[in-house]
C-alpha cells in the first residue's frame, strides 16, 4: 500500500457496550494521536469481538463519530467548537469494524444505513490493505463497482479509471465518484505532483449479507 497510514485497535473487553461516556473513555487513548497526525492517514479498527450488544449512543461516539470526522477531513471543513474535546473537527482517519456476534453486526449495519454512512466489516487479525472485507451501511452499487476497479488495478485516478473503462463517463464524472468514496472513507488517497490517487483499504469487497 502506496498510501501512509496507521493502523491503532481499540479493543473493549466487554460484553455490553452502551452509552457515549464509556464510548469516548475506551477512545481516550486513542485521543491523543488526532493532532499528532502529520502527512498520514489513521486506520483505526473498533473491535467489538467481545460485544454482544451495543447501543446506538455507543456507536454514535465512536464509529459515527469518527466517520464525521473523517468526511469533514475529506471535505476540507474546519472545526468549530474548540470547548467541547470531543467536538466533530477533520481527522485523517479511517475507522473499520471487527465483531463476531450477528446480532452485534446487525445493530452496526442498521445504525450506519439509516444515516447514510458506510463502515469495513474486517479480520481484525490482518493488516491493511485487508484480503476481503464486508461493507456495512449504505453503499450505491456505482460506488461499489468503482471499488472493485480500483482494487484490481491496485490504485488509479479519474483519468486512468475513465482511461480503463468501456463506459461513458467523463474523468469529471470518475472523479465524483471517487470523492464521494473518499467522503465514505472507503478509500485512501495521496497525491502524486499533480494526480490524485486512490487505493482501497480491501483486496476484495462485498456487502454484508
Amino acid at each position: 500500500m502506496g498510501v501512509r497510514i496507521e493502523t491503532v485497535i481499540v479493543r473493549p473487553k466487554r460484553q455490553h457496550l452502551f452509552g457515549a461516556s464509556a464510548a469516548q473513555n475506551d477512545m481516550k487513548e486513542l485521543s491523543e494521536k488526532f493532532d499528532r497526525l502529520v502527512g498520514s492517514n489513521l486506520v483505526v479498527v473498533f473491535d467489538f469481538s467481545d460485544a454482544s450488544s451495543i447501543s446506538g449512543s455507543y456507536l454514535r461516539a465512536t464509529i459515527g463519530w469518527s466517520l464525521n470526522c473523517g468526511r469533514m477531513h475529506a471535505e476540507g471543513a474546519t472545526r468549530s467548537d474548540f470547548s467541547d474535546p470531543w467536538s466533530l473537527r477533520p481527522i485523517a482517519i479511517y475507522p473499520v469494524v471487527a465483531a463476531k456476534a450477528r446480532e452485534t453486526v446487525w445493530e452496526i449495519h442498521d445504525f450506519l444505513k439509516h444515516r447514510d454512512m458506510t463502515c469495513l466489516l474486517v479480520n481484525p487479525e490482518e493488516e491493511p490493505p485487508y484480503n476481503e472485507v464486508q461493507i456495512l451501511g449504505s453503499l450505491d452499487e456505482f460506488l461499489l463497482l468503482t471499488m472493485h476497479k480500483i482494487s484490481v488495478m491496485g490504485s488509479a485516478s479519474a483519468q486512468s479509471l475513465k482511461d480503463a473503462s468501456n463506459d461513458n463517463i467523463t474523468v469529471g464524472g470518475w472523479s465524483n465518484r471517487l470523492t464521494a468514496l473518499l467522503a465514505y472513507r472507503m478509500v485512501l488517497r495521496e497525491k502524486i505532483r499533480k494526480t490524485w490517487k486512490y487505493e482501497t483499504l480491501g483486496k476484495e469487497q462485498k456487502p454484508w449479507d
